[in-house]
C-alpha cells in the first residue's frame, strides 16, 4: 500500500491556521501506516510554515477515527507481527507532542483506540456531545498501545485512566468533558475548534505558545516515550496469541469475546522458593 495524495487534506481557511483532515471516509478514517505517515508529514510541513500559528485536526465524513483499520489488524493476526513499514516513518509515535504549535482536535463520530490516542496527543480537544469514545484495547486482548496510559492520565487523571482502560467501555462526549478527556463539547466541534485556533493565532505570541506547550508536555514526554517503547517490545507475542485472534474475531463478528482465564504463570509468587 502506498500513500494516496488525498489520504490527508490540509486547508487554510482561517487566518493563521491550518486544518488537517484525516481523509479515508470509505473506511471511516481507520488508522493505517500510510495514514500515520501522511498525517505526521503534514504536521511537519505546518511546523515549517511561518503563516500557520495554530492547527486543527479532524476527520472526514463526520468521524474522527474509529481505531486501527480492521484489514490491517487481520494482517497482524495472520502474520503475528506489526507492519514493517512502520519503521520507515521518520517521526516518533508521540510526534504531535513535539510540534511547537497548538493542535486542536475536533472530534465527532467514533474516536477509539489509536484514534483516541491521536486526539490525546493534541493540546486541546473539542467533541460533539454524542461522540463515542473508547480505549478498546482490553476487548481486543491488546496492551494499552500508543502511550494511551500516560496520555489518559495526563488528560483525566489516574482514576479515570484506570476506569477507561480496564473497562474499555464506550463513553460519550458529555462524559468525556466531565472526566477531563476533552476540554469542551459543541454540536459543531469543527467550527468551535476553528474559532479557537483563529483566536490563538490572532492574539497569542507564537513564541509564548511554543514555550507553554513545551513546559506542559515536558513532565510527560519520557513517560509517553517509555510506555510506547515498552509496549511495542511485547507486540509480536501479543499479535500471535490466541487471545488477540479471539479479540479480533469478536470485533469482526460483532459478538462478545470469549477469552480464557489467566494461566498460573501470570500470578506473582506468594512465597520464596
Amino acid at each position: 500500500m502506498t500513500d494516496q495524495p488525498d489520504i490527508v487534506v490540509v486547508t487554510r481557511d482561517r487566518p493563521g491556521t491550518a486544518t488537517v483532515t484525516l481523509n479515508r471516509p470509505a473506511r471511516r478514517n481507520a488508522w493505517t501506516v500510510p495514514l500515520q505517515r501522511a498525517y505526521f508529514r503534514a504536521l511537519e510541513d505546518l511546523v515549517a510554515d511561518p503563516d500557520v500559528r495554530a492547527i486543527v485536526v479532524t476527520g472526514a465524513g463526520g468521524t474522527f477515527c474509529p481505531g486501527a483499520d480492521t484489514e490491517a489488524l487481520q494482517t497482524y493476526s495472520d502474520t503475528g507481527t506489526t507492519n514493517p513499514a512502520m519503521a520507515t516513518i521518520e517521526q516518533p509515535e508521540w510526534f504531535p507532542l513535539l510540534v511547537p504549535k497548538p493542535i486542536v482536535a475536533a472530534i465527532s463520530g467514533m474516536c477509539a483506540g489509536v484514534g483516541l490516542a491521536q486526539a490525546l496527543l493534541c493540546d486541546l480537544r473539542i467533541a460533539a456531545p454524542d461522540t463515542r469514545l473508547t480505549t478498546a484495547f482490553a476487548k481486543r486482548a491488546l496492551p494499552p498501545m500508543h502511550g494511551m496510559g500516560p496520555l489518559l492520565a495526563r488528560a483525566a487523571g489516574d482514576a479515570a485512566a484506570a476506569d477507561l482502560l480496564l473497562t474499555a467501555r464506550t463513553f460519550d462526549g458529555t462524559e468525556a468533558l466531565r472526566l477531563g478527556v476533552v476540554n469542551a463539547t459543541d454540536p459543531d466541534p469543527l467550527a468551535r475548534a476553528l474559532d479557537l485556533a483563529e483566536q490563538l493565532a490572532a492574539t497569542c505570541a507564537p513564541s509564548s505558545l511554543a514555550t507553554i506547550k513545551h513546559r506542559l508536555v515536558a513532565p510527560w514526554l519520557d513517560r509517553v516515550r517509555d510506555d510506547v517503547e515498552s509496549v511495542d517490545a511485547t507486540l509480536d507475542a501479543v499479535l500471535s496469541s490466541p487471545d488477540f485472534r479471539e479479540g479480533l474475531a469478536s470485533l469482526l463478528e460483532r459478538r462478545p469475546p470469549r477469552f480464557p482465564p489467566l494461566t498460573r504463570d501470570w500470578f506473582p509468587a506468594t512465597r520464596e522458593e
